[in-house]
């Protein structure tokens, strides 16, 4: 080979070489470039993950504090998720609880009750991979209804005095004039007993229905207060005293847990209005030597005050009814007297509740507001 060809032949070979070497670099850079980009890409998905675990984070901590009860059934009743409010739930009403969830397949809102308590369901449909199923969440609404009745209750009220005070007032315009009349008649029939027993008959139902007139004006009267601050320990012991001889005759054990310190902010005249005809009702209620207890205890807002008894107890149904003007089991009686105590009651901003099971026990339950 000559000088001339081999010259040639390192020509190319130089060539080649420079292209390798150019291929190399560009090659680099091109590695070098998938490397910055692969890092990059990197910590994205680090981040994205890192965000995802955050939303995953917050979802769960907002799903387990909310306030209703959230969980996921399949349809094959197995408890895919749920939050602790649905836990308290469970572990409160057992199996009850779930079975009256799952009579509910369709979208939509609900309500249910067990026991005392009512709620409301909201349903919504899943599918997630192979899995079907339904989602509820679920509030306890008791208290709303508990609103809802007392507003419902105090309407009632309202409409029935204006009716009452009516009709009262349409009552005693005659009723004045049978009273004068018969005053008349008993004067001028003084000397004739047979007559004059008629007559004083006449007198006495005239008085008794005067009173029940003056009671139901009472009750449709616009209930104005004069609040101080007062020992409620002062208030029960006035009351106590005017009915001590009631539980006296029958052998009653009346227990005041009333500390001699508890103040309430109240018009005290009024409230011994309440607790006279609380206590009153307690002392029929109850048997010979039966038991009648009072006291107090504090909570957050209210200040709370239990007057109980171990007597016959009140009906379920007349519980819900109690409240309510002319309503009442007694033979003898208007059936105003707890209206009066709830109007009272209401107008110091408080409310009063009863509990009883119908046969051994029942509890009037006052919340006043605390000053």
């Amino acid at each position: 080979m000559d000088r001339k060809d081999k010259k040639s032949e390192l020509e190319l070979l130089s060539e080649a070489f420079n292209v390798f070497n150019t291929a190399t670099e560009k090659l680099q850079d091109s590695y070098q470039k998938l490397k910055e980009e692969t890092e990059k890409l990197r910590r994205e998905i680090e981040e994205k993950n890192k965000q995802l675990e955050e939303t995953s984070s917050l979802l769960s901590s907002v799903l387990m504090s909310t306030q209703s009860a959230i969980v996921a059934i399949s349809k094959d009743r197995e408890i895919i998720l749920s939050n602790k409010k649905f836990e308290y739930f469970y572990c409160k009403y057992k199996d009850e609880f779930i079975n009256k969830i799952c009579e509910y397949r369709e979208n939509g809102s609900y309500e249910f009750e067990i026991g005392k308590s009512t709620f409301r369901v909201h349903v919504g449909n899943f599918k997630h991979s192979d899995v079907e199923g339904w989602t509820y969440s679920i509030e306890d609404i008791t208290h709303l209804k508990e609103l809802e009745e007392e507003h419902r209750r105090d309407e009632h009220l309202k409409s029935m005095g204006v009716m009452a005070a009516n009709i009262a007032h349409e009552i005693r315009n005659p009723l004045g004039s049978i009273e004068l009349f018969a005053s008349l008649l008993a004067r001028d029939l003084k000397n004739d007993k047979e007559k004059r027993v008629l007559i004083d008959s006449v007198l006495k139902g005239v008085k008794s229905i005067n009173n029940t007139i003056s009671n139901i004006l009472l009750f449709t009267k616009e209930v104005t207060l004069s609040k101080k601050e007062y020992y409620l320990a002062d208030i029960v012991d006035d009351v106590v005293l005017y009915l001590r001889h009631l539980m006296n005759d029958k052998k009653i054990k009346f227990i005041n847990k009333i500390d001699d310190d508890f103040k309430i902010y109240c018009d005290s005249e009024l409230m011994k209005q309440v607790f006279m005809n609380l206590i009153h009702n307690a002392i029929d209620a109850v048997d010979a030597n039966g038991e009648i207890r009072i006291y107090c205890k504090q909570e957050e807002k209210f200040d709370v005050i239990v007057v109980e008894d171990n007597g016959c107890g009140i009906d379920e149904e007349f519980i819900k009814k109690i409240f309510i003007p002319f309503h009442t089991s007694k033979t003898k009686g208007t059936g105003l007297g707890l209206s009066i105590v709830y109007k009272i009651i209401k107008a110091h901003s408080g409310n009063i509740y009863v509990e009883s099971d119908g046969q051994s026990f029942t509890r009037f339950i006052i919340k006043l507001g605390r000053c």
